[in-house]
């Protein structure tokens, strides 16, 4: 443990009984953004910005831990992988790819040796804050911008072809995306407007609760279908129920940024961004 400290990382693990989950936190990040599993592996990868979110500082990093949490490479993909990284937020795994947004860029990386896969720019399309990823089952890659206000899809089957899914103030700062399990449509929660909502294919919003909430970040679902939002500002997690119950899930958290979640280990997955660590919550 004492090694541990010294290398400037924590890793707590709990066993539950009867469960195979377990808790872990990672301390001494870099503005954390966005906190996800491949689920091919079993690995963690943590966004760290590094810096002003939309800062092109070239000192932005992910970090890489195994499937215990334990932190692997605290630098494993980095300007010195293919390309300048400036704010990497958010990120999905695609097979043997794992994309990242940087302000005006998507960046596909190779998940085992973090080298510089693709590089696709957004910069014709106004692109001045991508924010988060997410992929359907066909791969196709789902992107917010939030100061631009638009949702692209990015299909990597055409050599990354870029195509508007929906823009416009309506979004209301679109940020953190998902595919809901049950109906396969992308599903979006707004940093400005605090909406969640399901973005129909036709790009009009469909609310999945009347309510709204403040400065919404990321958003995930279990593997029961249950839905996690966090609000950023607020400090919570809030969870909606298949049948359409809201309840407060976590509260008097730290900025909670792009959330995620493990289902095969039934774990939340928070970045607290102005924390500087990254810890998961059991899921009940």
């Amino acid at each position: 443990m004492r090694t541990a400290l010294r290398s400037g990382f924590r890793v707590l693990l709990s066993l539950l009984p009867f469960s195979t989950a377990f808790a872990f936190e990672v301390t001494d990040l870099s503005t954390p953004e966005s906190f996800i599993v491949d689920e091919e592996t079993g690995n963690y990868f943590i966004s760290n910005i590094n810096g002003g979110p939309a800062d092109k500082d070239n000192n932005g990093f992910i970090t890489q831990l195994d499937p215990s949490g334990k932190v692997v490479r605290l630098k494993f993909i980095d300007s010195t992988k293919g390309g300048p990284l400036h704010a990497p937020k958010g990120m999905t795994v695609v097979g043997k790819i794992l994309y990242v947004t940087d302000i005006d860029h998507v960046k596909g990386y190779d998940k085992n040796s973090g080298m510089l896969a693709h590089d696709i720019d957004l910069t014709e399309f106004n692109a001045t804050f991508l924010n988060d990823l997410t992929h359907d089952a066909k791969g196709n890659l789902y992107v917010s911008d939030t100061l631009s206000e638009f949702i692209a899809r990015i299909d990597p089957n055409q050599h990354h072809r870029v195509s508007i899914v929906a823009k416009g103030p309506q979004l209301g700062r679109p940020n953190g995306l998902n595919m809901h399990p049950k109906t396969n449509q992308l599903v979006m929660v707004s940093l400005g407007s605090g909406k969640v909502a399901e973005v129909t294919p036709q790009g009009a919003l469909k609310p999945l609760i009347g309510q709204t909430f403040k400065n919404l970040d990321g958003i995930d679902f279990d593997s029961a279908g249950n839905l996690y939002f966090s609000s950023f500002t607020g400090g919570q997690i809030y969870k909606i129920t298949l049948d359409g119950k809201l309840s407060l899930f976590q509260e008097n958290l730290k900025t909670p940024a792009d959330i995620n979640i493990d289902r095969k280990n039934n774990l939340l997955l928070v970045p607290s961004f102005e924390g500087n660590k990254a810890f998961t919550i059991p899921l009940k």
